[in-house]
């Protein structure tokens, strides 16, 4: 069950966060009126919007949705970008990448 509450503020939350009404309707394929018809209520979203929404702003459609907080799916473009190269480390890699972190917070204190 959907609820309606949280998805529209959550659509503009993570589209602001990342880029204006063009640029997202550009990235799309889309009107920007379209893209405000679906963040003010005036259209329901179809879902293949909510997951490309989602991929493009960097956070989950259960954010969207209002089933995940904020603070779990915000990330900057910076820690996105992060998290992208991180993920596409070999295990050995990932953990040669983790001690170097580590040492690095280390060194800053």
């Amino acid at each position: 069950m959907q609820n309606h509450l949280y998805l529209y503020p959550n659509l503009v939350k993570a589209r602001k966060a990342k880029c204006s009404q063009a640029e997202l309707a550009e990235q799309l394929g889309i009107s920007q009126q379209e893209v405000s018809r679906y963040e003010r209520g005036e259209t329901k979203a179809p879902v293949n919007y909510l997951a490309d929404v989602a991929e493009i702003c960097g956070v989950s459609v259960d954010y969207l949705l209002g089933r995940e907080s904020e603070n779990k799916q915000m990330l900057t473009n910076d820690e996105s970008d992060l998290l992208h190269v991180y993920q596409q480390l070999s295990p050995e890699n990932r953990i040669r990448l983790h001690e170097r972190a580590e040492t690095l917070r280390d060194l800053q204190i």
